[in-house]
């Protein structure tokens, strides 16, 4: 599973990348300030959940026995599709209905990042 987070992280990655120069150079004109500025934050939650991934699928190559690592992995793909790449869609084709997603995806980010905390006490010995 490890090898499929560190795809996904540079999939993400690269897709980030791309938005972000998509909208400083070409949809600054296009968009209106809110939907830039949505545009922005889903670039930036993109990004910056990518390399959370990258994280995880290192660390699960280090213990591919953790079943939290890869709870983890899996809640942080949900959660940048339904957050990050919804709010992108949303800003770029006008269309409400991928907006709708962000809050379920959000909750997903969560829940990745607290499969993190959990699977890092299972690592020091805390949980069992």
């Amino acid at each position: 599973m490890s090898n499929w987070l560190l795809t996904f992280s540079g999939l993400f990655g690269a897709l980030g990348v791309i938005s972000g120069a998509l909208g400083s150079h070409s949809l600054k004109t296009r968009l209106s300030a809110s939907d830039l500025d949505v545009f922005n934050t889903a670039v930036i939650y993109l990004l910056v959940h990518s390399a959370v991934l990258l994280g995880c699928g290192v660390a699960l190559n280090a213990n591919e026995a953790n079943l939290w690592l890869k709870l983890a992995g899996a809640f942080l793909v949900v959660g940048i599709v339904l957050f990050s790449v919804g709010l992108i869609l949303r800003s770029v084709t006008g269309d409400t209905l991928f907006g709708q997603f962000a809050p379920i995806g959000g909750s997903a980010l969560v829940l990745g990042w607290a499969a993190i905390a959990i699977g890092g006490m299972v690592n020091i010995g805390q949980i069992k």
